[in-house]
């Protein structure tokens, strides 16, 4: 599925991962909620939590997984 992923699709699944990130202080399993999270779409969410970067729970609230906290850390550095 990535390959017919929109650009921007993965720039916004990065920036949710990235918000997670930041809310939990890189700290994977603490939840935050989508809703307060700008700019964030549906199919970025879903982006997201396909490679594994964010988990869901119930459509609302979004945790940072391991792989997640890999990616925007690695990012930082």
């Amino acid at each position: 599925m990535a390959s017919r992923v929109r650009p921007s699709t993965r720039e916004l699944a990065r920036h949710v991962t990235r918000a997670v990130y930041e809310s939990a202080d890189g700290q994977p399993r603490k939840w935050r909620m989508l809703s307060t999270i700008p700019g964030a779409t549906v199919a970025s969410v879903l982006y997201a939590e396909e490679e594994g970067w964010i988990e869901l729970e119930g459509g609302r609230r979004a945790c940072l997984t391991e792989e997640g906290r890999r990616l925007i850390s690695k990012e930082a550095h």
